[in-house]
């Protein structure tokens, strides 16, 4: 399958699966859905070794596994961003940091430089995400409670795109099942300090079931794609998810968007394309 086909199928997967973890978020405990939906995840994931070509290796195990720590953790913060604010609002911030980190992380450690093309986009995405974060409806203790949160989530995200980067071309779906698996291990712990269940109510669990389905399988795409294709080219497909977030979430969950934060998420992902083409 054409890397920009899995990129496509990443961003439409993972929109649609925390859509869902924004719905269960509102509802009950980010932690527990987090770890149902991971829990899903690795029963989706393991089939999917024999659909793609994936070799184990040690070094890629040990990313995945850094990556799962991260993703886990970072979910359930910026479902909480969400759930607690406006999806309109937490999914472009996270979006954009954690597009912004890997490339910080370049420059700082591996010696990259930034080209014109990078800082227009950080200039863009850093201009879209003010724009989005005006909502006087939501009042300004919402607005700075999940701006916080969805930039530390969106660093737990730039880390697992880092750790994920850094698997090999024939690893296949070996560091996403090993991501899921860790990720759902790390929610026991934090389940337990929250004093909350670690899977959902029966009540949710629908939720957290199709977001398992859906996130295993954009994840899946979005490591095969780029170890197939071009980081940069996939990564600037998949980070159209935030806009399949916000349309999801106003159409079906009451979540509401002015005319203004649309053109910000259309800015914050072109910022975050620009990013990433840099």
């Amino acid at each position: 399958m054409p890397p920009l086909v899995l990129g496509a199928i990443a961003a439409l997967c993972i929109g649609i699966s925390d859509s869902f973890g924004r719905a269960s978020s509102k509802r009950g405990s980010s932690i527990s859905h987090v770890a149902t939906q991971m829990f899903v995840g690795i029963f989706v994931s393991i089939p999917l070794l024999w659909v793609f070509d994936s070799t184990l290796r040690t070094s890629d195990a040990i990313m995945g596994a850094l990556s799962g720590a991260c993703v886990g953790i970072g979910l359930s913060i910026v479902y909480k961003a969400m759930a607690d604010s406006s999806s309109a609002i937490a999914a472009p911030t996270a979006g954009v940091i954690a597009a912004v980190l890997p490339l910080l992380f370049d420059v700082g450690f591996r010696g990259a430089t930034l080209s014109v093309l990078t800082g227009i986009g950080c200039v863009i995405a850093i201009v879209a995400l003010a724009i989005v974060s005006y909502s006087p409806s939501l009042g300004a203790d919402a607005i700075r409670s999940g701006l916080g949160k969805a930039v530390i989530g969106g660093i737990f995200f730039g880390a697992t795109i880092i750790f994920l980067g850094d698997t090999s071309d024939g690893a296949g779906v070996w560091p996403a099942l090993i991501q899921r698996v860790v990720a759902f291990l790390s929610m026991i712990p934090l389940a337990a300090r929250g004093a909350v269940p670690v899977f959902l109510p029966p009540s949710l669990r629908t939720f957290g079931v199709l977001s398992g389905i859906t996130g295993a399988l954009g994840m899946a795409s979005f490591a095969v794609g780029s170890q197939q294709g071009d980081l940069g080219t996939v990564s600037v497909v998949a980070a159209t998810y935030p806009a399949v977030i916000v349309v999801l979430t106003t159409l079906f969950d009451d979540d509401e968007i002015r005319w203004w934060q649309g053109l910000g998420i259309i800015g914050a992902i072109a910022g975050t394309a620009l990013i990433a083409l840099g």
